[in-house]
């Protein structure tokens, strides 16, 4: 079973279990931070972020699915984290990777790129050279570039001009990251949402 297999079988898993993710960087973070919001988004599933751990228990009487995404590289916090009684998934770094790779299912970011090529060519079925090439070159914008993608597939062409253009997109996915981190209001998410459509559709004019 490859990664992206076994994040999505995780997640489809009621068992309330741990799951971490050596990130690497930011950069290839916000991929599977942005897989992990597509699948659970499919599936109806809550994400609670989390940046430190709080002792608490999810209780839903309705028998709502949710999974905790947090983000530590304190190994105390881990260990908090995968002995609480909430399902989590953690992200963390190389060492924290290292540590409990033997204890718990753990996804090493560091095959990202197979990651991407499996996930686009396999679990979506485009056939895209480019497509593919530029989401391994710009981990964080895979999920932005297959919109632009599904919008036009027959016209696609990937983006070149992507330091000065594609920096300022990075910068309002991290800004929304932060909101829904941070459980801000749905109009504070939605306002930044409508910022990077309406930024993409001005490039996709201009290009």
């Amino acid at each position: 079973m490859n990664n992206i297999q076994a994040i999505k079988k995780f997640i489809a898993a009621e068992k309330k279990d741990s799951l971490l993710i050596n990130q690497v960087s930011e950069e290839i973070g916000l991929f599977y931070i942005n897989f992990i919001e597509n699948e659970s988004d499919i599936k109806n599933i809550k994400l609670n972020y989390k940046y430190h751990y709080i002792e608490e228990e999810v209780i839903d009487l309705f028998g709502k699915h949710e999974v905790d995404l947090c983000f530590s590289n304190n190994r105390k916090d881990i260990d908090r984290h995968i002995n609480s009684n909430n399902k989590c998934i953690i992200f963390t770094d190389y060492r924290n990777f290292k540590i409990f790779s033997s204890s718990i299912l753990t996804i090493n970011g560091y095959e990202y790129q197979k990651d991407i090529d499996y996930y686009i060519k396999e679990e979506l079925k485009i056939v895209n050279s480019g497509l593919i090439e530029f989401s391994k070159e710009n981990p964080f914008l895979t999920f932005s570039e297959l919109s632009k993608y599904f919008v036009s597939s027959n016209s696609y062409v990937k983006e070149n001009k992507i330091k000065e253009k594609y920096n300022f997109i990075l910068e309002i996915r991290k800004e929304l990251f932060s909101l829904k981190k941070n459980q801000k209001s749905s109009i504070d998410i939605y306002f930044n949402l409508k910022q990077e459509v309406k930024y993409k559709k001005f490039n996709f004019l201009i290009y």
